[in-house]
């Protein structure tokens, strides 16, 4: 009978312990976003993750992705064209690859600067927003 008790309890606690949320990367509460992210004015947001090249190259893709996203609002026009030609012949198989970039400006001199940076600490995403300097 005390056996019985005793496995009684041990699968009790057991059960307990199996129906208690720990908290894991989803149980976390998130961080509040700023809210330029969303919603970031006159100016733009962008990110980057994770890079292997370290922070600094974190932080230089993702200014380069806002001032891409800026100029575009502002007068510029890029386009971009791939064209990947693929040849099999018995066992072997070659590529060919060609791209154009093709980039328009309009008469406009136009300067941005980053106005704010934050580092998401689930992620580890940067994001900064640009807004127009002046």
């Amino acid at each position: 009978m005390r056996l019985v008790k005793i496995l009684s309890f041990a699968a009790l606690v057991f059960i307990a312990a199996c129906a208690t949320r720990h908290p894991g990367p989803e149980g976390l509460a998130q961080p509040p976003r700023p809210g330029w992210i969303e919603n970031p004015g006159v100016g733009v947001s962008s990110s980057a993750a994770f890079h292997v090249r370290g922070k600094q190259a974190q932080e230089e893709l993702a200014i380069s992705r806002a001032r891409e996203e800026f100029a575009k609002r502002y007068g510029v026009t890029i386009s971009s064209d791939h064209d990947i030609a693929q040849t099999t012949v018995n066992d072997r198989m070659s590529s060919v690859s060609e791209k154009a970039i093709r980039e328009e400006v309009r008469d406009r001199e136009v300067k941005a600067q980053v106005k704010e940076k934050w580092l998401d600490p689930l992620t580890g995403a940067l994001w900064v927003w640009l807004v127009p300097s002046e």
